[in-house]
């Protein structure tokens, strides 16, 4: 496991979040055509030519967010990763997330929610490099920052 840029890893991402899009997108014309209660028309809904136009959009869409919807945090720890990793993967439980594995120096945390991993796309682990101090967190950019600041603010409370 490799924290640097993967192709491989992004293109899965933007086609996840282009079929996630879509869904989204008839959902809400269906919507929209049920409370209308008038059947469905495309070109009751939205001007000709539009067609196009909202197919870049979705492209655009779920080719940008995989870049920024992901990302890496480094923490530096006082100690090294096996002294402070009690309270890490505490951290980690109370988020809900729960060890899947660990490879070497990585471990591979996993949201607990079946609902909220679904609704993710299956993207929600949380990779822990812990090759070194700083150990290097690797994820969905919400998650991955707020576990960093949790980490970070309970190794300075365990030493004062």
């Amino acid at each position: 496991m490799d924290t640097s840029f993967s192709f491989q890893k992004y293109s899965r991402r933007a086609i996840k979040y282009l079929i996630y899009l879509v869904i989204i997108f008839i959902l809400v014309i269906a919507i929209f055509s049920f409370i209308s209660k008038q059947p469905f028309s495309f070109s009751a809904l939205f001007r000709p030519g539009t067609g196009i136009q909202i197919a870049i959009f979705l492209l655009v869409i779920s080719a940008i967010y995989p870049l920024i919807g992901y990302t890496t945090k480094k923490v530096f720890l006082n100690k090294s990763y096996q002294d402070d990793s009690a309270t890490i993967e505490d951290i980690l439980a109370r988020n809900n997330f729960k060890k899947e594995c660990t490879m070497g120096d990585y471990s591979v945390f996993r949201h607990k929610n079946q609902f909220l991993r679904a609704i993710r796309m299956f993207e929600d682990h949380i990779v822990i490099n812990h090759t070194d101090n700083p150990i290097i967190l690797e994820g969905q950019r919400k998650d991955v920052y707020r576990i960093a600041r949790m980490i970070e603010y309970a190794i300075r409370e365990k030493e004062s």
